[in-house]
């Protein structure tokens, strides 16, 4: 499990994360939704420990984790964040960016590790190829399956489906939930769409100017009645759907 409890950020006289608290469980997706400056990809960095909140408090499967202490390398050893630019290293092929996060282990089990990952984020069949050779998809799916080699306890996902074809965000989409699920990883990802998030969310977190305005389920978060910007996002995310239902489906009756 994941917990962070009163993070809050400032930078100058800005409050950027406003005392938020989060709970995540083993093999649970929470979707932080948010507009662009709404805060939450500098909440998904602090989660990750590259930025240091200047309040708050954080434990994984129980066990505080210090969020103030000055370490040369950031990133928490079992809390993996996947960014948005994927950083895979171009010149190795797609199994070798995988077998880079095992270099500690023996080669047996590098190798029997990397295969399952390779299955399980079905990239088994472009193993050979380099980044620059494979869909942006599949980029990604590679990222995570690097991400998750270790078998961290939580997995904290940047903007995942951005800059994605909707082939590619639909596949990914049932991948993540299938890979969280089959790891048993507490997972976090941020996303601008909130359809994105109905889709692969077992809750969604509602971010405005720094705080979360309503954490619930989907179906919750899509019945909300009483407050007005969570209605008119959800009414946003909707829009297109029921527009091209009006523009197809009503002629074609017609």
């Amino acid at each position: 499990m994941l917990k962070l409890e009163n993070i809050t950020k400032k930078y100058e006289n800005r409050i950027v994360v406003d005392d938020l608290s989060i709970e995540v469980l083993a093999g649970e997706i929470l979707a932080i939704v948010g507009e662009s400056g709404s805060g939450k990809t500098t909440f998904l960095n602090i989660i990750s420990g590259n930025i240091m909140p200047d309040a708050g408090k954080l434990w994984l499967d129980e066990e505080a984790i210090d969020l103030f202490f000055n370490r040369l390398i950031r990133d928490f050893p079992n809390i993996k964040l996947v960014p948005q630019d994927y950083r895979l290293k171009p010149e190795h092929k797609i199994w070798e960016n995988i077998d880079l996060a095992l270099t500690e282990y023996t080669h047996e089990y590098r190798k029997k590790r990397v295969s399952e990952l390779l299955e399980l984020c079905g990239i088994t069949a472009i193993k050979d190829k380099k980044p620059r050779e494979v869909s942006g998809g599949e980029k990604q799916r590679t990222a995570i399956a690097r991400a998750i080699a270790e078998e961290p306890k939580a997995l904290l996902l940047d903007e995942p489906f951005s800059n994605l074809d909707s082939i590619n965000r639909s596949h990914l989409r049932s991948k993540i939930v299938e890979i969280i699920k089959k790891e048993s990883i507490a997972c976090v990802l941020v996303t601008h769409d909130l359809l994105d998030a109905f889709l692969v969310a077992d809750k969604i977190a509602i971010m405005r100017q720094g705080k979360i305005l309503k954490i619930d389920t989907p179906e919750k978060i899509f019945q909300e009645k009483e407050d007005e910007y969570i209605k008119h996002f959800v009414k946003s995310a909707i829009e297109p759907i029921k527009m091209f239902e009006e523009r197809y489906y009503s002629s074609s009756a017609s």
